[in-house]
């Protein structure tokens, strides 16, 4: 367990509770990424759970997640990540490339499946890991930090190595949605989210069409919300272009290991 400078008395209570855990503290906010990547650093097993506190699974979770593993190519299972407030199922994610950028969609509550299929991403609340491949990927990329798209950038660099992301009918939690960052000021998160889009499509994107097309959008969606005074999306990029040197050795790193194409991808995960 990777506590993040929590403010409670959380540490504490895991002492006394559950002696048998270790705890890791961080002396300073690490953000999702490098709190996650510290755990997964001391996990010693070939399956890695990674569980946000905000998270309640029901029993005999785990089990029906694991059997994929048999598959060499699997490298996340999702359970069915329930969010009741927000009527959909986060375990579930449909992938489409529409207007420049990739999309993911969430299944409503009210849909399901028996079939085990697959997943643009594993939402980072809840999912299971091979824990040698997630090594090899280094983990939750930093460039994200503090928050939004670590998990959708993971699942889509694996994709394009040829590891499969997937969903588990069989297993189910119960997510509490955005309580770990629900007190972060709205406007903030927005210049968050934006800046993050960037980053992943800049890092990702491969296809040439796909390249074309969001560069086509992005410059569409600047000139549009200079004309309706929504001047949120440029402090956004603005702080997505300081990180271009990152974004460059992402693209560099990654190139030699390429084996899907973004078109691909979406094939597979468009449900």
């Amino acid at each position: 367990m990777v506590d993040d400078c929590s403010k409670d008395e959380s540490l504490e209570v895991l002492a006394r509770e559950f002696p048998e855990v270790k705890a890791l503290a961080n002396e300073r906010n690490l953000g999702f990424s490098g709190t996650c990547n510290r755990g997964i650093a001391e996990a010693r097993f070939p399956i890695l759970l990674c569980i946000n506190t905000d998270v309640r699974m029901e029993p005999d979770s785990v089990a029906p997640l694991l059997r994929h593993f048999e598959n060499p190519e699997a490298f996340a299972v999702t359970p069915n990540v329930l969010v009741a407030r927000e009527g959909i199922n986060q375990g579930v994610m449909t992938g489409i490339y529409r207007k420049g950028f990739v999309k993911g969609r969430f299944w409503p509550l009210e849909r399901s499946s028996a079939e085990v299929r697959e997943n643009l991403y594993a939402v980072g609340a809840c999912a299971a890991y091979r824990t040698e491949m997630l090594r090899e990927l280094r983990g939750y990329s930093e460039l994200y930090s503090p928050y939004i798209f670590e998990d959708v950038d993971l699942s889509y660099r694996a994709w394009k190595r040829g590891w499969s992301s997937l969903h588990e009918p069989g297993s189910t939690v119960h997510h509490y949605a955005n309580a770990t960052i629900g007190r972060s000021k709205k406007r903030n998160r927005r210049i968050i989210y934006f800046r993050n889009r960037f980053l992943f499509h800049w890092s990702n994107l491969t296809d040439p069409s796909c390249i074309a097309a969001n560069l086509f959008y992005t410059a569409f969606r600047l000139l549009f919300s200079w004309l309706v005074l929504d001047f949120r999306i440029y402090p956004a990029l603005w702080g997505a272009l300081k990180r271009w040197p990152e974004v460059r050795a992402a693209r560099t790193e990654a190139k030699p290991h390429r084996r899907l194409s973004d078109h691909e991808v979406l094939r597979r995960t468009c449900g």
